[in-house]
């Protein structure tokens, strides 16, 4: 029960430091009819997010934008440039967890970006210290607002207490993919998936997101969550659906 716990908690703590949630609108709309620009130009504050796993892009110099997700994480992004995305995430277990993301490389239709995390996941709790840093690289394919983002990541964690299989100290390599599609002016289609290579941990999200006016997105939809524990005998698979619900602003700083 112990060892679920935790591997539920972390699949948590991963969608809300790693999701990175940005915004850049799309001006080069020579390519579409009239009649498509009035249905599909409306700037969206989020699209550039899955669920639970991040895309390439990163924040427009100066903007900050501000997350919470299920109510249990909370999460600040600042552009210190264009191709250059700080964040501070916290959660209402305590943790505090820092992260920069870099454009390494941006065109048309390819953008390709690398994060680095560091911080304390019980950052407020008593005699409990669980020290977390890794990197991930991330590259997005499509437009801004229909995109495929496949990714990995590889991070390590400190305890001074026991935590998955009994272990204090231990790495977890991941790889995820996400998908957009907008299916009119106000929302979209998401669909995402993690995966925890060495722990034999999927999960994801799957639903719609809804942008109000122009600074605001709401995510609503279900997350699955399933563990396969091999045994040197037998498979034993625990799985679940959890609902997912967020919401998201982005605040411009215009020079």
């Amino acid at each position: 029960m112990a060892k679920g716990f935790f591997l539920l908690l972390f699949t948590f703590y991963y969608y809300s430091l790693f999701a990175q949630d940005e915004y850049v609108l799309d001006t080069d709309n020579s390519k579409t009819t009239e009649i498509n620009k009035a249905i599909f130009n409306k700037p969206n504050p989020d699209y550039t997010s899955y669920f639970t796993t991040p895309t390439a892009y990163t924040l427009t110099k100066r903007d900050f934008r501000l997350a919470s997700n299920d109510i249990l994480f909370f999460k600040v992004s600042y552009g210190l440039t264009s191709n250059s995305t700080i964040s501070l995430n916290m959660s209402a277990f305590s943790s505090l967890i820092g992260s920069i993301k870099q454009n390494i490389k941006k065109n048309e239709n390819i953008c390709i970006s690398i994060t680095a995390s560091l911080g304390d996941l019980t950052s407020g709790l008593k005699d409990t210290t669980v020290l977390f840093t890794g990197c991930s690289g991330q590259a997005t394919i499509g437009d801004h607002q229909n995109n495929l983002t496949i990714g990995t990541g590889i991070y390590y964690i400190n305890s001074n207490v026991e935590m998955i299989n009994e272990e204090t100290e231990f790495f977890f390599h991941t790889i995820n993919a996400g998908f957009q599609k907008q299916l009119s002016k106000n929302s979209y289609l998401m669909l995402d998936g993690l995966y925890f290579t060495n722990y034999n941990i999927l999960t994801g999200g799957i639903g719609f997101k809804f942008v109000i006016k122009t600074k605001y997105s709401v995510n609503a939809g279900v997350m699955p969550v399933i563990w396969n524990n091999i045994r040197t005998t037998r498979h034993d698979f625990t799985s679940g659906v959890l609902p997912f619900f967020s919401v998201r602003m982005l605040i411009e700083r215009k020079d």
